[in-house]
């Protein structure tokens, strides 16, 4: 599968929800996220990431024979204490374990670099196959308590506010060398 990675449309931010809330759907029995978990990034804080130019997409490439392109993924990264916090990844399911999310992560440090900003940063589930491991797999190391920013602390809790398990939880960390 042929994947683009671009910037969204703005008629495009509606279906965002669509993607995330499909790919949420691979934590359905884990006991980390809330029974009826159903959190999406709202539709305001997406526009305001388009202008800022921190929001991509992942679409299909379009082949002879192919219906047409469609979304299939999204990567939203957030300023956090002069470092770049990668918000939300997602994956529509029919297109997991297909290196998309993998792409959309390194276009996020390829962003930080270009703004010239030291690191990356991700809140994710430590116990979850398809997440720590990822990261750690793309540079990411668990950041300790003792050096996360009082920024990070504060995203790190609101996890807890929408129903998510901190025990499971980590800060990671990639740092971004400079050009």
């Amino acid at each position: 599968m042929d994947i683009v990675i671009r910037p969204p449309l703005l008629s495009e931010i509606p279906r965002l929800g669509e993607i995330e809330r499909d790919g949420d759907r691979r934590y359905r029995g884990y006991a980390g996220v809330p029974d009826g978990f159903d959190d999406a990034a709202a539709p305001e804080q997406l526009h305001e990431a388009l202008v800022d130019g921190r929001l991509w997409v992942a679409e299909t490439v379009v082949g002879a024979s192919a219906p047409g392109p469609d979304l299939v993924g999204f990567a939203l990264a957030e300023i956090v204490d002069g470092n770049v916090h990668l918000e939300q990844v997602s994956v529509v399911r029919s297109c997991h374990g297909r290196g998309v999310g993998r792409r959309l992560v390194e276009t996020v440090c390829a962003w930080a670099q270009e703004q010239a900003m030291p690191a990356v940063t991700l809140c994710t589930f430590s116990d979850v196959e398809w997440n720590r491991p990822l990261y750690e797999h793309l540079g990411f190391h668990v950041l300790p308590e003792e050096r996360w920013t009082p920024g990070l602390r504060a995203v790190f809790d609101s996890d807890a506010r929408l129903g998510l398990d901190l025990e499971r939880r980590v800060v990671m960390h990639r740092a971004i060398p400079t050009r």
